[in-house]
């Protein structure tokens, strides 16, 4: 009860009153010890508290000294400084061989690691020479070409081809971007064909003169990725038809043909439905769209009637069988998307485009395609004149003779 009375009036007196509250022997020393404990409380809060945030505050949390890692030696008369010059030594090779692994200069379509082995000799000639190869993920600059319709095509054994002939008008070279610049990638700007000036608008006719084009303006002009400095012709470069290589295979971008609102088995080649046992009027119907009531709905992209035709369509690997140099005509084996009067884009193949084959010219020595484009002889590409034409290379054996199987 003492102590809790000597609380109470040092709560509401000051410490001097306090000391005189007893004159018992134990409860003024319990007193003293209560009072100096008081104090001591007092001047703890009274302090100002030092934060470690503060500016002017010594007080460290971490160290700011780097670690100091000793070496030490068993069985060696080598110094420190020496045991310390291999240690960097070795480290140094771990971080190359760490450098080598991650394959900076390789490209897609390239060997990574060092060839071991191989049937053909010329493998480890071209590893050993370090020469660069055209890879199919190298791209150059296309071409606008006219789709004109089709002809068959007899090569020297006999053999027919339907071809699809391809017209490449006033192909010429309008403007380079580059991944330095403020494009941040390389491409090559093409135009084809002709405008009448009064139909272009005076935006696009400055743009032209921009470029000296705006005396002829392009009737289209489109945009050629390409992945090297060296596969850009500078502006003003006419591109003919030798741009290409006759037996290289390419891949031609077109904009189909519309064929209006279609049912499901024109457009999708639907099988239909019966055509006896007692359907009526439901026999090129698609049938049911949808299941039961789980999930009671027909999913999005169904193939169902519609509109068909009118769209980018992209055929690949198409042989080039002939080129007409003079004529600037290209002439494709196969069908080539869109109407005829339409221009469509021609690139090299993605998949196959049979360079340094025997199916290309050149065979072997076309492992490149020219590049930026075709060293073109005046009088010949472009003339308007017959008579400079170049057929795909010819196979040996007759693809018409009748081969006997033995036995």
């Amino acid at each position: 009860m003492a102590f809790r009375r000597i609380l109470t009036a040092s709560s509401r007196t000051p410490l001097s009153s306090v000391r005189r509250v007893s004159s018992h022997p134990t409860q003024s020393s319990l007193c003293r010890s209560l009072s100096s404990l008081m104090e001591r409380s007092l001047s703890i809060t009274q302090t100002p508290a030092v934060s470690p945030l503060n500016n002017n505050s010594c007080t460290r949390l971490y160290s700011t000294t780097p670690p100091t890692h000793k070496v030490f030696s068993l069985n060696s008369d080598l110094s420190d400084k020496e045991i310390q010059a291999i240690i960097d030594k070795e480290l140094n090779l771990m971080e190359e061989e760490k450098l080598e692994k991650e394959y900076r200069n390789w490209k897609p379509g390239q060997r990574k690691r060092p060839l071991v082995m191989s049937r053909r000799l010329e493998d480890f000639e071209e590893e050993a020479s370090g020469a660069t190869k055209w890879t199919l993920r190298d791209k150059r600059c296309g071409a606008l070409g006219i789709k004109l319709g089709m002809m068959p095509v007899w090569d020297e054994w006999g053999e027919r081809h339907p071809c699809t002939v391809l017209y490449l008008d006033n192909n010429v070279v309008i403007r380079n971007k580059s991944s330095d610049s403020i494009d941040a990638y390389d491409s090559v700007q093409i135009g084809a064909g002709e405008r009448k000036a009064k139909n272009v608008n005076k935006p696009l006719m400055c743009n032209y003169a921009k470029y000296g084009v705006n005396e002829k303006p392009p009737y289209v002009v489109r945009e050629f990725r390409v992945t090297t400095s060296e596969a850009m012709p500078p502006p003003g470069t006419q591109i003919h038809a030798r741009h290409f290589v006759p037996g290289q295979n390419v891949d031609i971008a077109g904009t189909s043909k519309g064929k209006g609102f279609q049912g499901g088995m024109k457009r999708h080649g639907f099988k239909g439905m019966p055509a006896t046992h007692g359907t009526s009027k439901s026999h090129r119907a698609i049938g049911s769209t949808g299941m039961c009531q789980d999930p009671g709905k027909v999913f999005k992209g169904k193939k169902m009637p519609g509109r068909m035709g009118g769209v980018r369509v992209t055929k690949q690997n198409l042989r080039i069988v002939k080129i007409d140099r003079g004529r600037n005509l290209i002439y494709v084996k196969g069908a080539v998307p869109g109407n005829k009067g339409e221009f469509v884009e021609i690139r090299d193949a993605v998949k196959k485009p049979l360079f340094g084959t025997e199916k290309c010219e050149g065979g072997e020595a076309s492992a490149f395609p020219p590049l930026p484009t075709f060293e073109y002889e005046d009088g010949i590409d472009g003339c308007g004149e017959a008579g400079h034409e170049i057929m795909m290379p010819m196979q040996e054996q007759d693809p018409l003779e009748i081969v006997e199987e033995e036995g």
